[in-house]
């Protein structure tokens, strides 16, 4: 019988007739889940439900009945969320329904009653029976959310007094550190708020962003339990870790009512976020005009920007309000102001399409043909994002530039096919000239977008009738038929079948030996496509570079449907990548189902295989957060659950890592699983569970079962230091009182209260190290206070603390770095520079490399710093080391503002550096800015200006590909040309004689000298080039990365390579000679990146700051990992890179605030 007809019996919900077709539904064998579910949620009786589970699965012996959906939620979860009755959910637990089972979030079935069922006597009724099956109420979910939360959430007093009357824990913190007044303040309840502050809960407990109950009632727009709130006390100037006051989240939600109260009580209107956005800018965001007006009267700075730059009519016409884009401009903001990236509101507007605000910005002298820092038109932006036919035409009609390309050498019809054209828009493009023939940087044409983003029969015939090439092939040796099948919206077989009819090789592969079969499976397109493929003859086991075939692509989509296909014509089961992945593996990666990996194993796939790093199927399974059920039946059968990877690492750390589960960690346990392994970090579970989404249930569990609390990893440090990460007071005071050394240091010399403030940790945190006789002024091996960490995540309140507790405000690291140039560092926000400054910091102080803060403010864009510093009479011509003044670096990233500042402010505008550079050839190198360039040469930079190697700021700017600059530099040359060209010529002809006749003479005295070194240098630096892989003829990524070349010259001119060195053979090669023999192989062609183990060449002998290597490392990592398109790479290289970066770790003993821990972080996520 058609499933559909089922279907329908089963909606009619009349059960003499479902017993009619009972034998038809029990054939459908796998589709037995899908009909139980279907009957749950249709609502039928009791009466059906009942009968089809004792018919489709009490025969079974492997316990069917309690099978999950993808979301990992099992009948009982499911009848819950489609409201079925009391009847049904306590037939459901009569029949074996698991009562504890845990889906994806770790959300039992008490969560989902607490949250939806609104009866509150049906709701205590069915707690009250689950309680008697000895359901767990305090069972949290894996954020630690407990019912108690949920029900303050959605629900009643009553609810909450009864579950409170149950003896369930009042005092349990989300891993957010949220209480259950935070949620009760996002239900509004007066009642309900009152009733738990009777109960003894902190008003002013604090959430991992230093949000108050405050901060979660101003969300919620309440003002009667604002009102409430603050007459209890609670202070209503706290800030989050983002500088949010009360008002930025009342702005957001347009309450013009509590605006005015919170006003009323002294909050500052004109208070910034991390980023610098005002209230103003919130309002703006969200389109309100009376609120706008409002703040406006009251004094909100009109003009304030953000730390891009960007003004508040930015923020309005990200929304399009031509009501609010009016006002505005009729209180004089300034229509031409642009961002950091040169944007204009019109470009804003044009992501948006509103042709009526396009028009009213243009009729009032917006600049139309303004360009980004991006080479980004407004009428490329609108061809971005779902062109729209009328603003297309208009902006035409006032003259835009229709040839203008994108950085990648997209044109406009580019643009448009990526995003969901109409035959229209591509014609009235065509018809204006835009080229249909250009191809982009990486050879694509306007029909492989088209096959890639919208594969349109009616579009791809028009497009081929108008002579684009069908054949055309990428720099990936990619036709447009491998284009069709990466489009995830499964294309229909017609187009497919048409580009083949077409003469379209169906067979060709691309660079990486990929055929049209693999991305059909991996992007689970329809098996209808799949065996239309296969009947064309494609290898069903055909091997990408990486030895994957289709079926280990199908893995990786997790269709069922196409792997069973697959098998079924022979694919072979047993097939590994050359990373020794197997299909299992693959699977379950993907979040399958029991029912996949049952049938992989039933076909002979093999359980016990490892991958390149001794990886089981099991690790697999605990790194991917999959079920109980999958991880006891591999465990049934006959995997090895103490089996390590070559990190030493078990499935118990896996699990504790990945998903701490404490129903999996007490099953692989009680399956003897070893407790205290170790890694090879001599990481154990322990310091797993407090490092990644701790549990507190899980940590007592472990250390209830013995594992060492005092155990110390290779850098020494205990599970404290891993907790202190995680900036959980709870878990803290927890460990102390089982022991843990409070006073216990790390090879690093990092202490507790180092760490908590290098990690942001809540404020009762650092108090509480304090109270507990940490020594303040303890100091890391790198000579960094708690306060230098403190500085760095720009917490106002803990630097307010560690001054007023004694801590040495004018410490030094070994770099001689004061906690201004972290707070310089990293943003800090105006008050805590003026904090420092007012407590007394040494606003001079000069680094190793003699930097003031005022070098370190303007490398970092922060103008308020820049401004406030000079006001205080810092020397705004001090120069580093390599003679850098502000200005300089400034230019290196062209901030317009600070740049703008320092000259009005007397800055020696043509000061050089060591090389002989001047500031517009720092502007000329990096984020090149038009505006910036017009700027230093209209004060008077000198334009001819060279730097050693003879180069002028015309070089810089050809070498980084700005035609628009490049002209502009000519233009001016010649200018100064002629003004100077009969002045004093014989003069100078003269000088010039006699000055080639010196050079001469040094010149032939040396050269022979040199020569032979030079060569040899230039062979050692040529030689380490091609070690680490950079080689002439590589073809540009997709993504259009700028290389290696790049980062080096950035590391260079920031000054951040002093220190250093690249040894090759022996011999020391300085960094700036490895930047002009890498430029040039430029003129040989483009280069790549492909790293080896490039880090054996490179040494840290005098351990200049870690920002050098974390940099280094950074770029390693965004070339070879980041840069990946494509999944199966990623994980390939992830858990490569993985191993390569603890080692660096390890050698370089790298700080805990380094980038490579945030790669690791992102890596192991």
């Amino acid at each position: 019988m058609n499933k559909n007809k089922i279907y329908k019996i089963i909606k009619e919900n009349e059960i003499e007739k479902i017993k009619e077709i009972i034998k038809e539904i029990i054939n459908e064998e796998k589709n037995k889940k899908k009909i139980i579910k279907y009957s749950i949620k249709q609502k039928v009786s009791k009466e059906i439900i009942e009968y089809l589970i004792t018919e489709l699965f009490n025969n079974n012996n492997d316990n069917d009945i309690n099978f999950k959906d993808k979301k990992r939620r099992n009948l009982l979860q499911i009848s819950i969320i489609n409201q079925s009755k009391i009847e049904i959910i306590k037939l459901l637990i009569t029949k074996g329904i698991n009562i504890n089972s845990k889906d994806k979030k770790g959300k039992t079935i008490i969560h989902y009653l607490i949250k939806y069922l609104k009866n509150e006597k049906e709701l205590i009724e069915i707690i009250e029976y689950l309680i008697s099956n000895k359901i767990n109420i305090n069972e949290k979910t894996n954020s630690n959310k407990t019912i108690l939360h949920y029900a303050c959430e959605y629900n009643s007093i009553k609810i909450i007094e009864y579950l409170i009357s149950k003896g369930i824990n009042i005092n349990l913190k989300t891993n957010s550190n949220e209480t259950i007044l935070h949620f009760a303040c996002q239900n509004n309840s007066i009642e309900v708020i009152e009733y738990l502050i009777s109960k003894g809960i902190n008003i002013n407990d604090k959430t991992r962003q230093n949000q108050t109950i405050l901060h979660y009632a101003c969300k919620k727009n309440s003002l009667e339990v604002i009102k409430y709130l603050i007459s209890k006390g609670i202070n209503i100037k706290y800030k989050t870790n983002r500088h949010k006051t009360l008002l930025h989240y009342a702005c957001k939600n347009n309450s013009l009512e509590v605006i005015e109260y919170l006003i009323s009580k002294g909050i500052n209107i004109n208070a910034k976020t991390k980023r610098n956005e005002t209230i103003l800018h919130y309002a703006c965001k969200n389109n309100s005009l009376e609120v706008i007006k409002y703040l406006i009267s009251k004094g909100v700075d009109i003009n304030a920007k953000t730390i891009w730059n960007e003004t508040i009519l930015h923020s309005a016409c990200k929304k399009n309000s031509l009501e609010v884009i009016e006002y505005l401009i009729s209180k004089g903001l300034d229509i031409n102001s642009i961002t950091n990236d040169n944007e204009t509101v019109l470009h804003y507007a044009c992501q948006k399409n509103s042709v009526d605000v396009i028009k009213y910005l243009v009729s009032k002298g917006v600049d139309i043909n303004a360009i980004t820092s991006d080479n980004e038109t407004a009428l490329q932006l609108v061809c971005q994002n779902n062109p729209s036919f009328k603003v297309i035409e208009y902006l035409v009609s006032k003259g835009v530039d229709i040839n203008e390309k994108t950085k990648w050498n997209q044109t406009l019809i580019h643009l448009v096919c990526e995003n969901n054209p109409s035959i229209q828009v591509i014609e009235y493009l065509i018809s204006k000239g835009v080229d249909i023939h250009e191809k982009n940087k990486w050879n694509e044409t306007v029909l492989h977008y088209v096959c890639r983003y919208n594969p349109s029969i009616e579009i791809i015939e028009y497009l081929i009738s108008k002579g684009v090439d069908i054949y055309s092939k990428t720099n990936y040796n990619e036709t447009v038929l491998h284009y069709v099948f990466e489009n995830q919206n499964n294309p229909s077989l017609e187009v497919i079948e048409y580009l083949v009819s077409q003469g379209i090789d169906i067979h060709d592969k691309i660079d990486e030996n990929e055929t049209v079969l693999h991305s059909a499976c991996r992007n689970n397109l329809s098996l209808e496509i799949i065996q239309y493929l296969i009947s064309k003859g494609i290898d069903i086991d055909a091997k990408t570079n990486y030895d994957e075939t289709p079926l280990l692509s199908a893995c990786q989509s997790n269709s069922f449907e196409v792997i069973q296909y697959l098998i079924s014509k022979g694919a072979d089961i047993n097939a590994k990548t050359d990373y020794n992945e197997t299909v299992l593996h693959s699977i379950c990666r993907n979040n399958p189902t029991l029912e996949i990996i049952q049938y992989l194993i039933s076909q002979g796939a093999d359980i016990n295989a490892k991958t390149g790093y001794n990886e089981t199927i099991l690790h697999y399974a605990c790194k991917n957060s999959l079920s109980l059920e999958i991880i006891e039946y591999l465990i049934s059968q006959g995997i090895d659950i103490n089996a390590k990877t070559n990190q030493n690492e078990t499935v118990l750390h896996f699990v504790c890592r990945h998903n701490p589960s404490i129903q999996i960690i007490k099953y692989l346990v009680s399956k003897g699983a070893d407790i205290n392994e170790k890694t090879r970090r001599n990481e154990t579970a322990l310091h797993f569970a407090c490092q990644f989404n701790p549990s507190f249930e899980v940590i007592e569990y472990l250390i209830s079962k013995g594992i060492d609390i005092n155990a110390k990893t290779n850098q020494n440090q205990t599970v404290l230091h891993y907790v202190c990460r995680n900036k959980s007071f709870e878990l803290i005071e927890y460990l102390i009182s089982k022991g843990i050394d409070i006073n216990e240091k790390t090879n690093r010399n990092q202490t507790l209260l180092h760490i908590a403030c290098q990690y942001n940790s809540p404020f009762e945190v650092i108090e509480y190290l304090i109270e507990k006789g940490i020594d303040i002024n303890e100091k890391t091996n790198q000579n960094q206070t708690a306060l230098h960490f403190a500085c760095r995540n720009n917490s106002i309140q803990t630097i307010e603390y560690l001054i007023s507790k004694g801590i040495d405000i004018n410490a030094k690291t070994n770099e001689n770095e004061t906690a201004l140039h972290f707070a310089c560092e990293n943003n800090s926000p105006i008050q805590v520079i003026k904090y420092l400054f007012e407590s007394g910091i040494d606003i001079n102080a000069k680094t190793n490399e003699n930097e003031t803060v005022l070098h370190y403010a303007c490398r970092n864009n922060s103008i308020q710093t820049v401004q406030y510093l000079v006001s205080k009479g810092i020397d705004i011509n001090t120069k580093n080391n390599e003679n850098e003044t502000a200005l300089h670096l400034a230019c290196q990233f062209n901030f317009f503002q600070i740049i703008k500042f320092l000259i009005e402010s007397g800055i020696d505008i043509n000061a050089k550096t060591n090389e002989n550079e001047t500031a517009l050839h720092y502007s000329c190198q990096n984020n090149l800015s038009l505006k910036v360039i017009q700027y230093l040469i209209s004060k008077g930079i000198d334009i001819n200006a060279k730097n050693n190697q003879n180069e002028t700021a015309l070089h810089f700017a050809c070498q980084f590909n700005s035609i628009q600059i490049v002209e502009y530099l000519i233009s001016k040359e010649k200018e100064n040309e002629n003004e100077n060209e009969n002045e004093n010529e014989n003069e100078n002809e003269n000088e010039n004689e006699n000055e080639n006749e010196n050079e001469n003479e040094n010149e032939n005295e040396n050269e022979n000298e040199n020569e032979n070194e030079n060569e040899n240098e230039k062979e050692i630096i040529q030689n380490f080039i091609k070690e680490i892989g950079i080689e002439t003829n590589w073809i540009e990524n997709k993504k259009g990365r700028k290389g290696i070349i790049n980062d080096l010259s950035k590391l260079y001119k920031e000054n951040e390579t002093k220190d250093f060195k690249i040894i090759v053979e022996e011999k020391e090669i300085k960094i700036h000679k490895l930047i002009l023999i890498i430029r040039s192989e430029l003129f040989k062609g483009m280069f790549e990146l492909n790293i080896q183990d490039s880090t054996n060449q490179v040494h840290d002998y005098s351990r200049k700051s870690f920002e050098t290597i974390n940099q280094f490392i950074y770029f390693l990592y965004h070339d070879k990992f980041n840069n990946i398109e494509k999944e199966k790479e990623k994980e390939k290289e992830k858990e490569i890179i993985l191993e390569e970066f603890y080692d660096l770790k390890d050698y370089f003993q790298l700080n805990q605030n380094s980038i490579i821990d945030l790669i690791l972080k992102d890596l192991k996520n």
